[in-house]
């Protein structure tokens, strides 16, 4: 199957969101209040509207009064949408008429995939043995790390699909974040913050894992930032999506991961156990401490070598075997 580019060419609607589980029942639903709120911070927060909001942050009746632009800038960017869509102004577009309009309706869901990575809510985490509900946001000069209470999604006209994480943030305050000697980031996940500022584009976030804190203990985590190793888009990457029988794509060594002879070297320098996975076992225990003789010295570098050399032999009988 074949990817398509994007239906509606808006920065904040991304084709590599997928929604999972069973929509929330309607305890969860958003309230109207909560749609305007998140309808608010889809359009302050959208590139291409940003033309039009500092339009409107110039105006002599806003005069660059946040509280009052924010009350008033919805309604005026839906009638601008209205009066100028036959102008051919360069920073008009369908699509922002389309997003001027408020959404139709906003679905929520407890599960989301974002380029190959899986949230969680924290309520459905709570009942799992793996972790998918941390999150952490880039803010101006602070990130934010909370929990991801839903997935929402919000439905505009001609089915124009906007995602946003719906989170139960931590407080950022000193007393609430610390950091130690060696870079660890530890937070207090007892307190809460931004309760009227909750939302965050899905596709904006980086999962977090949070680890205990056994120093500080209580509800003190220590906060991980989760790395996915080698996912890829195949639009991405320019290649064909495989069929069933193809083998997949790996990138090359892409962790740095040692080759078995460079493991097997720093083993013996170090004075580790050196291990060879064989169906007879090999076990040598080297002391880096003990001192030896020229002779013994010989007879380990003699049992090595017989030992790599057997290893050789094994892996030249196994050059045939097809995985």
């Amino acid at each position: 199957m074949e990817e398509h580019a994007p239906r509606f060419n808006l920065s904040i609607v991304s084709s590599d969101v997928e929604v999972g589980g069973a929509r929330l029942s309607a305890e969860s639903a958003l309230s109207d209040e909560e749609i305007a709120i998140a309808h608010w911070w889809v359009l302050i927060n959208c590139e291409e509207v940003k033309y039009w909001k500092e339009l409107h942050l110039s105006f002599p009746e806003v005069d660059g009064d946040l509280e009052y632009h924010n009350m008033t800038f919805a309604n005026y960017f839906r009638t601008w949408m209205d009066m100028i869509k036959s102008d051919d102004n360069p920073n008009w577009s369908h699509e922002l008429l389309l997003l001027a309009m408020q959404p139709q309706r906003a679905r929520v869901y407890p599960t989301c995939t974002v380029n190959g990575v899986k949230f969680v809510s924290e309520e459905r985490d709570s009942r799992r043995r793996t972790q998918n509900s941390g999150v952490m946001a880039k803010g101006h000069g602070l990130d934010y790390y909370g929990v991801l209470h839903s997935v929402v999604e919000l439905v505009y006209a001609e089915g124009m699909k906007v995602h946003l994480f719906k989170c139960r943030w931590f407080d950022t305050g000193a007393q609430s974040m610390k950091m130690d000697q060696y870079g660890n980031l530890s937070v207090n996940t007892a307190t809460s913050a931004y309760e009227d500022d909750p939302f965050v584009f899905a596709t904006s976030v980086k999962q977090v894992f949070y680890l205990d804190d056994l120093a500080r203990g209580d509800a003190w985590k220590i906060a991980n930032i989760v790395h996915p190793r080698n996912i890829y888009r195949a639009a991405t990457l320019g290649v064909t999506i495989p069929g069933p029988e193809a083998d997949a794509y790996q990138e090359p060594n892409a962790l740095g991961i040692h080759d078995v002879a460079t493991v097997r070297q720093n083993n013996v320098k170090h004075g580790r156990v050196l291990r060879i996975r064989d169906e007879d076992s090999t076990f040598i225990d080297v002391d880096p401490n003990e001192e030896t003789d020229d002779d013994s010295d010989d007879e380990l570098r003699h049992r090595l070598q017989d030992i790599n050399s057997d290893t050789e032999e094994d892996s030249s009988d196994d050059s045939d075997y097809e995985p």
